[in-house]
């Protein structure tokens, strides 16, 4: 009963296979479909050259029990479709679309050659009949052709019914003819038969459906373990880096605090107090850069570990920036650079984590005068259309090429070679900067061009702006 079951449902699916056999609805439904019409169209090939040979055998062999003339003029008709089956695939194949539309145009050329091949073979095949008697030669012909049709075709619902349909139909015609004209026991048997094989055709295509999606499957996961695989040697090559780098940044100030603390203990200089109070500065200097360095790495791995915990409070940005720029325009005079904060009118508070958002503008404009030899960096905050706090940051530096890019907001990524050892950083900043941004729901967009400077703009999102969210709140 269950496998009479399924076979009822087989039946009930196969017009809706049909119909998603014609109309891909989808991408990825027009590459199933181009890979059953590939299968397809391959044993049609095969058909177009066998089925000439096949019928002239049939011809020689049954020549003493049927009319010759009717069965040589039907045999020329099938090497004829045969011959037009070829240029019709052929040319189908020259034609470049869209997959949608390519594979829908492919399917249907593919149904009606198929259709036009088994017609035009199924007239044959009626040709051997001499009603009403002598109909087993022509059932035998036509039962074999239904079960390679069934076997070669039915990879592709439209075209297997194609080519199921003109051979069916002359088998019912002729045990139907014979039943009707004397009591023919094989009409009941033929009927099932074509039901079976109905049945069977479903269940083929319905196993290439399977294996074609497990073969994407498969591709698409060698596709994401190459790329794994390339993000890790990619990540291992730039830890590598960071690590020698990070070798360098820590060595630095600890060699010159070791240097210069020694100094003072042995007093090298004897009571020459003015150079000792020199060393302790280098030294005090030196070990805020330690110190600076270490809480980068210590703030990267809280955020990474999850473990940051935001503490959100209205912010007065335009009074927060202001204290940044204080503080980074005594650098920037060193080089000549002048840092500007560039004027916002009815900006309202930042609902943000304070030292999150100080660390941010900390990084940003560390940056910027690190790498801008001249010129200007300016800083602004401003509301968009959205109600989203925009915090921008320009400068006049080398710039970042555009290959550089994608990977400058990496843990341990750089995107300025060009730059020498001496003006590189640890690679940690930008970072830091992108995790507290996307910590806080925000995002953070790059605009640079070699030579030309660079933009860094965070948005924070509609939640954090503080009138917004008490509106919502209330």
């Amino acid at each position: 009963m269950t496998y009479v079951g399924d076979c009822a449902s087989a039946l009930f699916r196969i017009p809706g296979a049909i119909r998603r056999s014609l109309h891909p609805a989808s991408e990825r439904e027009a590459r199933k479909l181009h890979a059953q019409l590939i299968f397809v169209r391959g044993n049609l090939r095969l058909l177009d050259y066998a089925l000439p040979f096949v019928g002239a055998v049939l011809v020689w062999v049954h020549s003493d029990r049927a009319p010759l003339a009717p069965m040589v003029t039907m045999l020329a008709v099938v090497v004829l479709a045969c011959v037009i089956n070829e240029g019709i695939l052929l040319r189908s194949r020259k034609r470049r679309r869209e997959p949608i539309p390519r594979a829908l145009s492919s399917a249907r050329v593919s149904t009606f050659a198929t259709l036009l091949l088994m017609g035009s073979w199924s007239t044959f095949a009626l040709s051997t009949w001499v009603p009403p008697a002598n109909n087993l030669f022509t059932l035998l012909i036509l039962s074999c052709s239904l079960a390679v049709v069934t076997t070669m075709l039915s990879v592709h619902a439209a075209t297997a019914a194609g080519a199921s349909l003109p051979i069916s139909a002359a088998l019912l015609l002729q045990v139907t003819f014979n039943t009707v004209t004397m009591y023919s026991p094989l009409s009941v048997l033929a009927v099932l038969y074509i039901v079976l094989m109905g049945v069977q055709a479903f269940t083929i295509h319905g196993r290439f459906d399977k294996n074609w999606e497990l073969e994407e499957d498969r591709e698409a996961l060698i596709r994401d373990l190459r790329l794994a695989h390339e993000d890790a040697v990619s990540a291992s090559r730039a830890k590598s880096e960071f690590l020698a780098n990070m070798s360098h940044e820590l060595r630095t100030p600890l060699n010159a605090i070791i240097g210069f603390s020694d100094i003072v203990r042995t007093k090298a200089f004897g009571d020459a107090a003015d150079r000792y109070s020199e060393y302790g500065g280098f030294i005090h200097q030196s070990g805020h850069q330690l110190l600076g360095l270490i809480g980068d790495i210590l703030d990267l791995a809280k955020i990474q570990s999850g473990r940051k915990v935001l503490q959100c409070e209205p912010i007065d940005l335009a009074s927060l920036i202001g204290d940044e720029v204080r503080k980074a325009t005594e650098k920037a005079a060193l080089k000549g650079l002048t840092v500007v904060q560039v004027p916002s009118c009815h900006l309202p508070l930042l609902h943000a984590d304070l030292f999150s958002v100080r660390q941010i503008l900390a990084h940003l404009l560390s940056n910027a005068v690190k790498f801008t030899p001249s010129g200007q960096v300016d800083v602004s905050a401003t509301l968009n259309a959205d109600d989203e706090i925009e915090i921008a940051v320009a400068d006049t530096d080398i710039g970042i090429a555009a290959e550089d890019q994608p990977q400058i907001f990496d843990r341990f990524g750089k995107g300025r070679p060009q730059v020498t050892s001496a003006h590189r950083g640890s690679g940690l900043g930008l970072a830091i900067v992108k995790d507290l941004v996307e910590l806080h729901g925000g995002r953070i967009a790059l605009e640079s061009a070699l030579g030309e400077g660079t933009r860094v703009t965070i948005v924070f999102p509609e939640s954090c702006t503080f009138e917004r969210n008490n509106r919502r709140v209330a």
